[in-house]
């Protein structure tokens, strides 16, 4: 037994000396491991491809919806003449129904003919919650938190409502309610007006009044 014992021993320490001049075993992190003797080179890993970069710069997001106090000088310039091809909503915070409509106010924003501008006429110090700071950051807020990209002029303080209604052409004798919503011409002539909530149909209806009005004036 002892012999056998001898031979077993001088086997296993031969086949570890094979082993350690061979290098088939490292310790971890010493080195990347080798292919078995006689193999070819196992080869490398191809490092991951880099994620693919999209062309062109990103765009900027839409700027938020700013909020102008107006005087009624103010607001004459913007309603009247020079102001080219114009949509006007009047609408206020405190009007659920101006609320309701918005849905539809963004898809008439997005089908407006080139050159068309959208803004709004804010009426919230006719019902005053606030000085005219606080409303102005208050419109601003609102309306880009409802995801409204156009600007909107706020009826100042200093013009009274029976001023606001009896100096501009559009509301003597109108409607003196929101929502109400104008196609204006490059001259400031009313082409079209909707009193109330704005839904598909009268989108549909304003649009085309804008392109016959357009089309007149171009013929």
């Amino acid at each position: 037994m002892g012999l056998l014992k001898r031979v077993g021993r001088g086997l296993v320490r031969r086949v570890a000396d094979r082993v350690a001049q061979n290098e088939l075993f490292e310790r971890p992190g010493e080195r990347a491991p080798t292919a078995p003797l006689g193999g070819p080179e196992a080869p490398v890993p191809a490092p991951a491809p880099a994620p693919a970069v999209a062309r062109g710069a990103p765009s900027a997001p839409p700027a938020p919806a700013a909020c102008t106090v107006a005087d009624l000088a103010a607001l004459q310039a913007a309603l009247g003449p020079g102001g080219g091809w114009r949509v006007v909503n009047h609408w206020a915070t405190w009007c659920i129904p101006c609320v309701e409509e918005f849905p539809e106010l963004l898809v008439l924003h997005s089908r407006l003919p080139p050159g068309v501008r959208l803004f709004g006429v804010s009426w919230d110090l006719f019902d005053p919650r606030g000085d005219e700071d606080d409303i102005v950051e208050h419109v601003e807020n609102f309306a880009t938190g409802h995801g409204l990209r156009w600007d909107s002029l706020l009826v100042g303080a200093s013009v009274p409502a029976e001023t606001f209604f009896a100096r501009l052409p559009a509301l003597a004798g109108g409607n003196q309610t929101v929502p109400q919503t104008w196609v204006l011409d490059p001259s400031g002539t009313l082409r079209h007006r909707h009193d109330g909530v704005l839904g598909a149909a009268d989108i549909d209806a304003l649009l085309a009044a804008l392109t016959r009005a357009m089309e007149d004036q171009d013929g």
